[in-house]
């Protein structure tokens, strides 16, 4: 059952639309009548019949004159709409009122942001991921736990009931601080700095990805060519236990002889202190291994010499392979 979830979840890696994230729905209510069900009675809770419910027939984009809601059906008689938007703001509201003859009750409104509309219901995904979730059937959780995680991706949704504690986030400070001297080394193969092209500070573009905070650094390899090497180094705080990476980007100018040499050559599987190297999203990665280790250590400079050592570690085997 994992890979039901897990094949679920991966779809949006590649369906990110309005209309794939209509149609993985639309597909949702037909493998589920549980499911059918509670997507309905989310926009609708006035139709609480189970057995209407259970005949009812969910449509894709059936058009009428100039409008094609997303999803259309029938129940006791009456038409029911429900519209998806993600980030699009082109809103049909009372045009969809005046072309299938239903007052605004019976149109169900979802965005990915949230909005106001004066006569109307509308709800955002993460409404209805905490909906879903909290009337999950455990005899079907995998396939919603799927759906879950891909709703979760494609709207970008933010969940968690774990409560904030502040006192963590001055350790995110203390290694976002560290790696200026993480990343200052200089031997006889290679120079290695921070990378000076981005300011630091509140503009900084200190991470690749929303939930991250690191900086680039550059790598100078003497027995490679004058061209430097960039990469970046830093810590995604979006998970409950925080991951610390490091990657080379694709781009020219940037990480490209390192992406290139990693893609076409798999015969490194991790090292002493790192996992990897994979490629994702046009990069490629290694994650810090010695998690526990390092949480262990009451000793600030002990842990970033084991950074340094995760740092050192990667350019070191980057220095011998592209300088081939």
């Amino acid at each position: 059952m994992e890979a039901v979830k897990k094949f679920i979840s991966n779809l949006a890696e590649r369906f990110r639309k309005e209309n794939d994230l209509s149609d993985i729905t639309w597909a949702m209510c037909q493998a589920s009548t549980n499911f059918k069900k509670t997507f309905i009675s989310f926009f609708f809770p006035e139709l609480k019949n189970e057995s209407l419910l259970d005949i009812v027939d969910i449509q894709r984009e059936i058009a009428e004159n100039d409008s094609r809601p997303d999803f259309i059906f029938e129940c006791d008689g009456k038409k029911y709409l429900i519209e998806n938007k993600i980030w699009d703001n082109n809103h049909h509201f009372e045009q969809y009122n005046k072309t299938y003859s239903i007052p605004a009750k019976q149109l169900g409104y979802i965005t990915a942001y949230p909005m106001h509309k004066d006569g109307f219901n509308v709800y955002t995904w993460r409404d209805m991921f905490k909906y879903l979730k909290d009337n999950l059937p455990l005899e079907e959780a995998a396939l919603w736990n799927g759906y879950l995680d891909y709703i979760q991706q494609v709207c970008n949704i933010f969940y968690t009931e774990k409560p904030m504690n502040l006192d963590g986030m001055f350790s995110l400070f203390t290694f976002f601080n560290s790696l200026d001297k993480i990343f200052e080394i200089s031997e006889k193969d290679y120079h290695s700095t921070l990378y000076p092209g981005f300011q630091r500070g509140g503009n900084d573009k200190s991470s690749p990805h929303t939930g991250a905070m690191g900086k680039y650094f550059e790598v100078e390899i003497k027995a490679y060519s004058t061209e430097k090497i960039r990469g970046w180094m830093g810590v995604y705080f979006k998970y409950e236990h925080p991951e610390i990476c490091l990657c080379f980007y694709s781009s020219k100018d940037w990480g490209k002889p390192v992406y290139d040499y990693f893609t076409k050559n798999k015969e490194l599987v991790g090292g002493d202190f790192y996992n990897g190297p994979y490629e994702e999203d046009g990069a490629i990665w290694f994650s810090f291994s010695k998690a526990d280790e390092f949480n262990k250590l009451q000793d600030v400079d002990k842990q970033i010499e084991l950074l340094g050592a995760f740092f050192r570690e990667i350019i070191d085997i980057v220095c011998k392979k592209i300088s081939r």
